[in-house]
């Protein structure tokens, strides 16, 4: 089974509804990370330029990407410049740290 890292940078407004949304969708976890950074679009309104996101890391089978990137777009999308963006890396290996064992996909979701 292969699996892809999926990393997307969006609106910190924007993480209740996908945290709910993933939920629903049987996503069995995520790593949520405050950031700050700019982009194509900079925040020319802060003496710094940088604007507050919210980094969201997944670690899914490959099968699921494409219904977890709609997800992303329908509860993060805006039509504000600077948005978010979504990048899918793929999965040489995926381990569990305490026993060592690889992980398999879970048969329910």
């Amino acid at each position: 089974m292969n699996f892809k890292y999926v990393v997307a940078i969006v609106p910190s407004e924007a993480v209740e509804s996908l945290e709910r949304q993933l939920r629903s969708m049987g996503v069995g976890g995520i790593t949520l990370t405050r950031v700050k950074g700019f982009g194509e679009y900079k925040n020319f309104f802060t003496s710094d330029w940088l604007s507050e996101h919210t980094k969201i890391e997944i670690f899914t089978e490959e099968s699921k990407v494409e219904v977890l990137l709609k997800a992303l777009m329908e509860t993060a999308r805006s039509d504000v410049p600077g948005a978010g963006i979504a990048v899918v890396m793929p999965v040489e290996k995926l381990l569990h740290l305490r026993t060592g064992a690889e992980v398999l996909p879970d048969p329910s979701v």
